[in-house]
């Protein structure tokens, strides 16, 4: 079931997205771009610290370090997205990741971003196959 070509779906959790469309010679999708998250800047803790027990301490540092970076890398698809929201406005998109991921894309997204965003759905299918993404992305295809 061949949809419009002009869907762009992106995949995305807290540190690799890719963007996939609809391929023009199968009825499959294929990714097209990817974006990894940048590594932790050297000597920035990591927030876990090991006492002479064994014990861990300050993994709450750990915690909030890590939110940073995913806030930093949902701060780079969304960029990614409004950088390419004037190229082609019948360009449809549909973003796909975890809530939380999801929601922070969507909060930095710009007004002609949001505007070509038909769906979004709540799933990590980052480590899924481009062969096995129809069952999930078809039903969103269609605007």
């Amino acid at each position: 079931m061949s949809a419009s070509p002009h869907v762009q779906f992106v995949i995305a959790d807290g540190s690799r997205a890719r963007w996939v469309r609809r391929s023009e010679r199968a009825d499959d999708f294929v990714t097209v771009r990817e974006l990894k998250a940048e590594p932790p800047t050297p000597g920035e803790p990591d927030g876990v610290v090991f006492g002479s027990s064994g014990q861990r301490f300050n993994v709450s540092e750990k915690d909030a370090a890590m939110q940073r970076l995913r806030t930093r890398f949902a701060e780079d698809v969304a960029e990614a997205l409004n950088a390419e929201a004037g190229r082609d406005p019948s360009e449809k998109i549909v973003v796909v990741a975890p809530e939380r991921m999801l929601e922070a894309i969507q909060e930095r997204l710009s007004g002609p971003a949001r505007s070509r965003v038909i769906h979004t759905l709540a799933k990590d299918l980052t480590k899924t196959p481009d062969h096995e993404l129809g069952r999930w992305l078809e039903p969103l295809e269609r605007g």
